[in-house]
């Protein structure tokens, strides 16, 4: 694709790290006023046609603004005992801040995996993934043929048909397969998914239908492709 300002774009894989080098090189080129750390809590149109927007650091205003929040929203939580003890998080931003640890990555999809085995490259950690399901089954291939890699080498250890029941200073508490199983431990993951920002969008006005249109687009776009194949 053809980014303005960055010119062509070619590659179609590559690393959170090295795509956010390139939105900085961007961003350093043109007038582009980025607010990090700052919140968006409301968006109300004035008399005059102008957005009035609210955030935790004050107010801006805007003739036009584009919601780009993803599906992602808050966290899921699990709602398990313990989840609120300061080693339980949800997003994992520097593996190799984490070295001779005793790690737990809980979810199937391919956040957990790559964190799993990011972790797992750091020097002296134990990691475990805990997915409630037999097998992955939503995986990108070079996901599973990484994750089953490390398996094979000892670096993460896989327990399906699990899922944590009590969180605990040092340990986890685990049900697999309707048995108890504790397992020593410093630090969680957990990678169920999102709560969507429903309750967001309905305060600013916008209405939350039934369907997924994203889903149908991408649908519609994959069927399209085929057609022309």
């Amino acid at each position: 694709m053809e980014l303005p300002v960055y010119g062509k774009f070619k590659k179609t894989e590559l690393s959170k790290e090295d795509l956010l080098a390139i939105w900085a090189e961007i961003f350093s080129k043109v007038d582009f006023k980025f607010r990090k750390g700052e919140k968006v809590e409301d968006i109300k149109k004035g008399e005059d046609g102008i957005f009035n927007i609210t955030t935790t650091k004050g107010q801006h205003r805007a003739h036009s603004v584009i919601l780009a929040l993803g599906k992602g929203g808050i966290p899921r939580k699990l709602g398990v005992k313990g989840e609120e003890l300061p080693k339980v998080m949800y997003r994992l931003i520097e593996t190799d801040h984490y070295v001779n640890k005793k790690i737990l990555i809980v979810g199937g999809g391919d956040s957990a995996v790559e964190a799993a085995m990011g972790l797992a490259h750091q020097a002296g950690n134990k990691v475990t993934l805990s997915y409630r399901k037999e097998c992955f089954t939503r995986l990108k291939d070079r996901n599973e043929k990484r994750i089953q890699e490390s398996i094979q080498k000892g670096k993460v250890n896989i327990i399906f048909n699990s899922m944590p029941v009590e969180f605990k200073q040092t340990s986890v508490l685990l049900d697999i397969n309707g048995k108890s199983q504790e397992i020593p431990n410093d630090f969680v993951w957990i990678f169920a998914g999102g709560e969507p920002p429903t309750a967001f969008l309905k305060k600013i006005g916008v209405q939350v239908g039934l369907r997924d249109m994203t889903a149908e687009g991408s649908s519609e776009a994959k069927q399209s492709a085929l057609i022309h194949v």
